[in-house]
């Protein structure tokens, strides 16, 4: 039954995709409404999509609940797609109507798993718990963002699980859909392939709010050259399986050169914004407040400024990374702390605090912009950073590296197809898109590197410097 609230046309204005639509003449849209007003969805409405990207590009202060809803809207046509391909007899059989359903729900709730600050949050607690499983002698693993979304999906206590169930799918369904990591179907790749819902609505919606003239998509004419294919490889565990788990989204050969752009667009932001080397600086200066937290948690003192009972020296204590201490956790609550530290709290975390209010950002030494082209200086200077810095690592000084390929962390085996973007000729023959001859985008096995040292205080950085003029004077002996 539609609820009430839901029994009209709802209608959301979009700067990228202009209205997103719940139509009342749409039983499906009707039913999916209330999961917009769902705490865990609200929620997203207090972090910010691009965490600390805003202290660079000041206008990057959307949210990850508009991400959400244009991850549903691109969800949606994508669904449409794969029903045109039917009627047209591109593709053999009909439209699995639940299996759509749940891919498109997906696409919504994708999100909610994200902490604050997602990328420095993540980083912190792996770097958390790798001291703590030294100390128990077992290895811990956080939890990623997908795994939380999973959970908050299936709690009990939340009015998620209700609204799923009358729309006719099973919590578990849309969850396992947002878990697993290879797209078993063409349902499934609307969520996590090469060209899914995600990525079409990020990469336009980053770019416009960050305000960056690189990185430029044809989305309409992408959606228009959209086909279903048969990729012709089993899914895992499934040898023998039916054929429709090896469908899965490629692009009409007209659309090659607007393809290669999709790819560009992507790689240019995480080069030109998600890799920053400022943001990157600065997210190393939250992860340090975290850490800094934490450590005190674990020792059985609270950091000064902040209460006993505060979300983040809850979720840090032992046992305490519950999806009910999750929930409580948001950018303003993170904000909070930073602002009472910054004020109560004395010695190195109020010193970070004030820091981040100040945007009085880290000192930068780039290793490739030192050494471009020459891998063994490359090599020689973090070695010599490594050992001249080897006690202040992760207190005053903070090393960061990050690698960037083409398709990104799904795309890169090329041994999992429905990860690559394929072209489909007007033979019907599929060719991955960097294997044409006259391409202009290769893929290479070399993925890019950034690896660049974040010092608190200047004269670090001069000592980094003297590193550098002895690695560029050093010869090696015949």
């Amino acid at each position: 039954m539609i609820p009430k609230k839901a029994q009209k046309t709802q209608r959301i204005r979009d700067p990228i995709h202009d209205e997103i639509v719940f139509d009342q003449g749409e039983p499906f849209d009707m039913s999916a409404w209330p999961l917009v007003d769902t705490a865990e969805l609200q929620r997203l409405r207090r972090i910010k999509q691009l965490g600390v990207s805003e202290f660079v590009y000041p206008s990057a202060t959307h949210t990850r609940f508009a991400h959400s809803l244009g991850v549903f809207h691109n969800a949606r046509r994508l669904i449409g797609l794969i029903q045109r391909e039917f009627k047209l007899g591109r593709v053999q059989g009909e439209l699995n109507e639940k299996r759509a359903k749940v891919a498109v729900l997906a696409a919504m709730l994708h999100d909610i798993g994200h902490g604050p600050f997602s990328h420095a949050f993540e980083e912190a607690r792996r770097a958390i718990a790798e001291p703590r499983a030294g100390r128990d002698s077992v290895r811990e693993k956080i939890r990623k963002h997908e795994k939380f979304s999973g959970e908050m999906i299936s709690n009990p206590a939340s009015n998620i699980g209700s609204i799923l169930t009358d729309i006719g799918v099973t919590p578990e369904e849309v969850s396992e859909l947002i878990e697993a990591e290879t797209p078993s179907d063409m349902y499934h790749a609307i969520v996590s392939s090469s060209f899914d819902a995600d990525r079409l609505d990020y990469l336009l919606r980053d770019r416009y709010m960050t305000g960056v003239g690189t990185g430029a998509i044809d989305l309409e004419w992408l959606m228009d050259n959209v086909r279903v294919a048969d990729l012709d490889v089993s899914p895992p565990g499934k040898e023998g399986g039916e054929s429709i788990y090896t469908y899965s989204f490629c692009l009409f050969h007209k659309a090659r050169e607007a393809a290669e752009d999709f790819l560009l667009a992507r790689y240019r932001l995480y080069s030109n914004v998600y890799f920053h080397k400022t943001t990157r600086g600065l997210e190393q200066l939250v992860a340090a407040l975290f850490r800094t937290i934490a450590e005190d948690v674990a020792c059985g003192i609270h950091t000064k400024g902040l209460g006993s009972d505060h979300p983040l020296v809850a979720f840090f204590s032992k046992g305490g990374e519950t999806l009910a201490n999750y929930l409580a956790l948001d950018d303003a609550v993170v904000w909070g702390a930073v602002h009472q530290i910054a004020a109560k709290g004395e010695g190195y975390p109020q010193s970070i605090a004030r820091r981040l209010i100040t945007r009085d950002k880290p000192f930068c030494l780039d290793v490739q912009v030192a050494f471009p082209e020459e891998p063994e200086k490359q090599r020689r200077l973090k070695h010599k950073l490594g050992q001249q810095f080897r006690e202040q690592i992760g207190k005053t000084v903070f090393p960061d590296t990050a690698r960037l390929s083409l398709y990104g962390e799904i795309g890169g085996d090329d041994a999992r197809a429905q990860q690559r973007l394929m072209i489909q000729l007007s033979t019907g023959t599929l060719n991955e898109i960097t294997s044409f001859m006259n391409r202009t985008i290769t893929s290479t096995t070399t993925d890019r590197l950034f690896e660049r040292y974040y010092f608190l205080d200047e004269s670090l950085r001069a000592q980094a410097e003297t590193a550098v003029d002895e690695t560029r004077r050093h010869r090696r002996h015949p």
